[in-house]
């Protein structure tokens, strides 16, 4: 009973401190980047209502990851929208998660980004694709 105790406070306490603010003072870490702070206060969530049913289940998986390590709304918000955006961010959570982030999460996490960046993110997406086309 008494480690079944410890374990929800741990649990709690781990959940907390994943939505608090990146850079608390006196914390010693820097100031989170405004760009960040900017997505950290925007929506927490996506209606995925009219994604096909495959893409709404990645959807959860793509929520239950992002929202082990910080706000939702930081992977909501975000201005990624290419693959290799979310190769790259995704790819640096595996190593930052170490061990929380299998690669079938990471797989269908990517998959639900690229999607949502194409339909949500559509203006973004095919602007980036422009500029990432000029020579």
């Amino acid at each position: 009973m008494k480690a079944l105790i410890v374990f929800l406070v741990v649990g709690a306490s781990a959940a907390i401190l994943a939505q608090a603010p990146q850079s608390l003072p006196g914390s010693g870490l820097p100031p989170l980047d405004p760009r960040v702070d900017k997505w950290d206060k925007g929506p927490d969530k996506i209606d995925v209502s009219r994604y096909p049913p495959d893409i709404r289940q990645k959807y959860k998986v793509f929520a239950d990851l992002c929202g082990q390590c910080h706000s939702l709304a930081r992977a909501v918000n975000c201005d990624f929208v290419l693959d290799e955006d979310w190769e790259r961010y995704i790819k640096r959570m595996m190593r930052r998660g170490k061990g929380l982030v299998t690669p079938e999460m990471a797989r269908q996490s990517y998959e639900f980004a690229i999607y949502d960046s194409k339909i949500r993110k559509k203006d973004l997406y095919e602007q980036r694709l422009k500029e990432a086309a000029k020579p």
